[in-house]
């Protein structure tokens, strides 16, 4: 059965953050601060004293103390492997044994701590062989897909490991392949799993299209939007199995929170492109062009 991480951008926001605002803070100091004043038989009304020393020393604590607020939220966050970075990143991931490869990026070894438990097992399974993989050469690598003989292409008792360079080309670096055929040596491989490695099968594409937009539009700021938005999409489209349809580029390129997006034209692709399990679509750039709605 294949291994399906959990998303971990889709988890609840954790209930230990707790939200603070420095006005509710100033608010309930000097709020307590007036009724001890009353309680201690002292009429003392300091909420329309701006600049009376009390408030200025309420103020001030409110300051630090939504200071000590902050570093409670980072400090319980950094012990989540969804928000760790850096340094803290390398303590929560060392519980699973793993550690960072020379020049990887904190996206790369979240994601092998989340692979590292699959690697426990000795049965060889996909998220083991994925993990195994990927830590081969974290750094060269983008991504690694494993397929057994349910692919079309792969023979039974085959392990295929189809693997994306990190590259702009999307093919991996000879190297990058060496290293992860020779992280699976005949005397610990897994029963008697056949090893196949191969490079991704890169489907280059490009975009071509016009954005029809609304009357009031500044044409250049929004053209500059949709774009980034449609190289966020590529982006996230780089993976071994996925494609891109012209349906998806012109829905990405015609949402706009604004509605200043009338529609969109897409000439380019003009098809499905990828989509197999050994392809991935790698992006080439975008032409898009502007016209009025009227």
């Amino acid at each position: 059965m294949s291994f399906a991480p959990i998303n971990l951008a889709n988890l609840p926001p954790p209930a230990v953050v707790q939200a603070w605002a420095f006005d509710a803070i100033v608010s309930a100091r000097l709020t307590d601060f007036t009724a001890r004043m009353q309680a201690a038989g002292i009429a003392y009304d300091t909420a329309a004293l701006e600049f009376e020393p009390a408030v200025k020393l309420q103020e001030t604590g409110a300051y630090r103390e939504g200071l000590v607020f902050q570093r409670i939220n980072e400090a319980a966050l950094a012990t989540m492997l969804a928000f760790a970075a850096g340094a803290d990143l390398d303590q929560v991931v060392a519980a699973a044994n793993t550690a960072r490869a020379a020049g990887e990026l904190d996206a790369s070894l979240r994601a092998r701590g989340q692979l590292a438990w699959e690697a426990l097992s000795q049965g060889g399974t996909y998220g083991g062989y994925q993990y195994q993989a990927i830590s081969a050469d974290p750094v060269g690598l983008a991504a690694v897909a494993i397929y057994g003989a349910e692919v079309a292409g792969v023979a039974l008792g085959e392990v295929c490991i189809v693997c994306l360079g990190a590259g702009a080309t999307g093919i991996p670096a000879p190297a990058s392949l060496a290293a992860v055929t020779a992280a699976f040596p005949r005397a610990s491989r897994k029963v008697n799993d056949q090893i196949v490695v191969r490079p991704v099968n890169p489907v280059p594409w490009s975009a071509d299209a016009t954005l029809i937009l609304a009357d009031g539009a500044d044409p250049a700021s929004v053209v500059a939007a949709q774009t980034a938005a449609l190289a966020a999409f590529a982006a996230a489209r780089r993976t071994i199995g996925g494609s891109v349809s012209p349906g998806s580029v012109g829905a990405v390129l015609g949402y706009n929170a604004a509605g200043l997006v009338y529609d969109v034209v897409v000439r380019q692709p003009a098809a499905i492109v990828g989509g197999g399990p050994f392809d991935a679509p790698i992006f080439g750039g975008a032409s898009v062009l502007w016209a009025p709605r009227s």
